[in-house]
């Protein structure tokens, strides 16, 4: 299972991204929320941007990051500002991989497939 924490352009790319390679996928709308639920689910994955309600993106990765239960959940950080101090943030909270928007269907997926196993 894969969490998506994003805005709804976003969403809407990675759910017709995800659904025709059939993978399953929940969405989460707030950070709060998000945190509570991987400690509970422990997803194979979780794909988030910064901008999230009540908690945001680089928070919840530090403190998934930093609990030893969460910890290896793998995060792919989406960054839709051309900043670099965002990406350096992203990475300094834990992220594993940091991609910026627009990306490309295949970029996304090869990130995805880095962590997710195929289901035969």
């Amino acid at each position: 299972m894969i969490f998506l924490a994003l805005s709804e352009d976003i969403f809407f790319k990675l759910k017709e991204l995800l659904e025709k390679n059939k993978l399953k996928f929940q969405k989460i709308d707030t950070g709060d929320k998000l945190l509570t639920l991987a400690k509970k689910e422990r997803p194979e994955l979780i794909i988030l941007e910064k901008d999230l309600p009540l908690l945001d993106g680089f928070a919840v990765t530090l403190l998934l990051k930093s609990d030893i239960k969460t910890q290896d959940i793998p995060i792919i950080a989406i960054c839709k500002c051309n900043y670099k101090e965002e990406e350096i943030k992203a990475k300094e909270c834990g992220s594993d991989e940091i991609l910026r928007y627009p990306f490309k269907d295949q970029e996304i997926l090869e990130k995805i497939w880095k962590y997710v196993k195929k289901k035969k």
